[in-house]
């Protein structure tokens, strides 16, 4: 039989057809779990295994808007099982596949060559789709990404991260080891950054990496292990209009199940994008900014107490097609 998952303004209903024209209705799913600070979209529902245990779980992927954490647009996920007519979940709280603003209505693929959850999203937000600064595109999508599940201390997490066949687009390579004291500021300078791929692993949580260019304009992705959350600050990151009415606060993802020790952190940059995975995709921030021209400085700022070391500390051009 057909399984039909559809959204019906704040909740998920559950249909099943023989013939693909004729549906029986299953059952309800959400009316109490998970967010509802707008309507429930693009409902997607599969599998996936455990890799820490072998577990089968469903995951159940609903965008929302408005009513994600940073505001607009969102993509929440639950995990559960589905029995063929019930998807049932102890999950009360919402989770959220990306903590950016710009990260909705992404669905997945099936029948993929190695079997991979493929997923990819509108890169873009409904609170300003219409009102962004371009003139021969409205937005873009974002990198297709592999959906996981990995048990990371006591909880099962969807993870996404870009494929590996994106390492096909690196076409040249900077590598250095960092080593910065308190309060101290490393200052890389580039031609320009538009396609890039940045990359590192520190065990530090106090850190600040700043993209520059010559107009002054800053896009600031912070750690703060106080606070234990990440930040992203695209006020001052270009296009006045913009930054005044829709890129006019900190964006916050709350990274409280870390694990110790060492932490892998990529940006993939594009001229008007940004897409941060620390983890191995464990958190994930996607932001459009729309700098004047590109960057082409990056400052790494310890912001702690203790000395901070980032090993592999590699920058990738990226071609422009495959």
């Amino acid at each position: 039989s057909w399984i039909m998952v559809l959204v019906a303004g704040d909740f998920a209903k559950f249909y099943r057809s023989h013939n693909l024209k004729e549906w029986e209705f299953l059952s309800d799913f959400g009316k109490e779990q998970g967010a509802h600070g707008g309507v429930w979209e693009c409902p997607d529902l599969f599998p996936l295994t455990v890799a820490e245990t072998g577990e089968t779980k469903w995951v159940l992927i609903i965008s929302i808007n408005p009513g994600a954490p940073n505001g607009g647009s969102g993509t929440q996920y639950f995990l559960g099982d589905f029995d063929g007519t019930r998807f049932i979940s102890q999950q009360q709280e919402a989770r959220w596949l990306d903590w950016g603003t710009d990260n909705y209505a992404g669905v997945t693929y099936n029948n993929t060559p190695n079997g991979e959850r493929i997923f990819i999203g509108w890169m873009s937000n409904w609170d300003y789709a219409r009102h962004t600064p371009t003139e021969r595109w409205r937005s873009a999508m974002t990198l297709p990404r592999k959906l996981s599940l990995r048990k990371i201390g006591e909880t099962v997490e969807l993870i996404n991260y870009p494929l590996e066949a994106l390492e096909k687009l690196h076409s040249e390579e900077i590598q250095k080891e960092l080593s910065l004291e308190k309060g101290q500021i490393e200052t890389l300078n580039f031609e320009q950054l538009k396609q890039s791929e940045v990359s590192f692993k520190t065990p530090s949580r106090n850190f600040k990496i700043s993209f520059k260019n010559a107009l002054g304009e800053t896009l600031e992705v912070a750690m703060d292990s106080e606070q234990q959350e990440m930040t992203l600050d695209r006020r001052n990151s270009g296009q006045k209009a913009f930054q005044e009415a829709f890129g006019n606060k900190i964006h916050r993802v709350p990274v409280t199940n870390l694990p110790e020790g060492v932490v892998e952190f990529s940006f993939y940059m594009d001229w008007s994008s940004l897409e941060v995975f620390v983890n191995g995709g464990q958190y994930v921030m996607t932001s459009q900014v729309f700098p004047n021209e590109p960057f082409n400085q990056i400052l790494v700022e310890n912001t702690g107490d203790k000395e901070v070391l980032l090993n592999s500390f590699s920058i990738y051009k990226m071609k422009s097609g495959w």
